[in-house]
């Protein structure tokens, strides 16, 4: 009996410590070599959690079976610094900082046009609570106009943010009155030039714009990488699975695994063509954006690169970022920045005028060495 239960003992300990680190295989192989792959880093936290509590628990034991997971979770550590910071670094930017500027990322949903927050005159509402905060550069996801009404109106978002004069947007979908929805990034200091990244067959795209930061030129890239689209009716059949599954519900598991892995592959391939441009910029970059990807995954291994994170630099807790009231709540929207710099006060707002958090960070381009 001892015998049974020792194999059996050691048959979950090594299959639990290989599970995590087949998740994290997700960081390194492209979707589109082993799609399947990719929704294993999904489950990168939990696995990682529960190994650290067997890890605890055959210790307690003393058991020589410990040595298994504390190996796994040792060689994953990298990648759960990248999902979970105890403490983050915060200071007084003003009075400590040689060069600080202050960066914030904002997926809007369309400043709430289609009435999905509950929340009553939102992009009011919306404008008000980013001007609060005042940072210095926003960089605007799903970001859209219209003349009619007249809170989406271009006249009346250039009135409400008249304390950025120095604007660079671009359009996927075009409206009469260069109104449209797409990207934009709104600063405080001067724009030399700015472009965009179009993606073949995506309402998704980025773009960038060279900014002069008193002497200190920075492109900043703004990256919307290709959206899932689950549409309510495919919510709603991940809310009402059991373990007896109708016709109807298989069919639209079926459906909602090809799309995800059309996304998982799309977001891959603009990853790469997105880092070769970073790769290339003439100047010191920051990159923000909304990624529709976690950070165990190849598009965030990509679109990182040597980069800083400034969430694993001054953040603290999981960071989710993703405000659907029906999914789990992810961290993937993000602020990178160049090596050289340093970031500090990294914050996610939770605000619920959108299904994405805004998040914000200073970034010190001149840190004292």
């Amino acid at each position: 009996m001892k015998k049974i239960l020792y194999s059996i003992s050691l048959t979950i300990v090594t299959l639990s410590a290989l599970a995590l680190l087949f998740s994290t295989a997700t960081a390194y192989i492209p979707p589109g070599s082993l799609h399947f792959l990719a929704f294993a880093g999904f489950a990168f936290v939990a696995l990682w959690i529960f190994n650290l509590a067997l890890a605890i628990i055959l210790l307690l034991r003393k058991s020589w079976f410990v040595l298994i997971p504390i190996i796994a979770l040792l060689i994953s550590l990298p990648h759960w610094n990248h999902c979970f910071r105890i403490w983050g670094k915060n200071v007084e930017a003003s009075l400590v900082l040689e060069k600080p500027v202050t960066v914030m990322s904002y997926n809007t949903r369309m400043f709430d046009y289609y009435k999905h927050s509950g929340v009553n005159n939102t992009p009011e509402v919306t404008f008000d609570f980013i001007l609060q905060q005042s940072p210095d550069i926003i960089s605007f996801q799903e970001y859209y106009t219209k003349l009619k009404p007249e809170e989406y109106s271009p006249a009346a978002i250039a009135m409400k943010f008249r304390a950025y004069p120095h604007r660079y947007f671009e359009y996927t979908e075009k409206h009469k009155g260069n109104t449209g929805y797409g990207l934009a990034i709104y600063s405080k200091y001067p724009i030399i030039e700015g472009g965009a990244i179009r993606f073949d067959q995506s309402r998704n795209m980025t773009i960038y714009a060279d900014i002069d930061i008193n002497g200190t030129v920075v492109r900043v890239f703004n990256s919307h990488l290709e959206s899932i689209g689950f549409q309510d009716n495919e919510l709603e059949v991940l809310d009402s699975l059991d373990f007896r599954m109708s016709e109807s519900q298989k069919r639209g598991l079926i459906n909602i695994s090809r799309k995800l892995t059309r996304a998982l592959r799309s977001r891959a391939t603009q990853a790469e063509t997105i880092s070769g441009q970073i790769a290339e910029s003439p100047y010191p970059v920051i990159v923000c954006g909304d990624f529709n990807d976690i950070p165990v995954s190849y598009v965030y291994r990509k679109m990182r690169g040597k980069l800083k994170d400034a969430f694993t630099e001054s953040g603290s807790g999981f960071g989710g970022t993703y405000n659907g009231r029906r999914l789990p709540s992810f961290r993937i929207d993000y602020i990178f920045h160049d090596p050289a710099f340093s970031s500090y006060n990294f914050r996610k707002f939770p605000v619920k005028y959108s299904d994405h958090y805004p998040i914000m960070t200073v970034i010190d381009l001149n840190p004292k060495r």
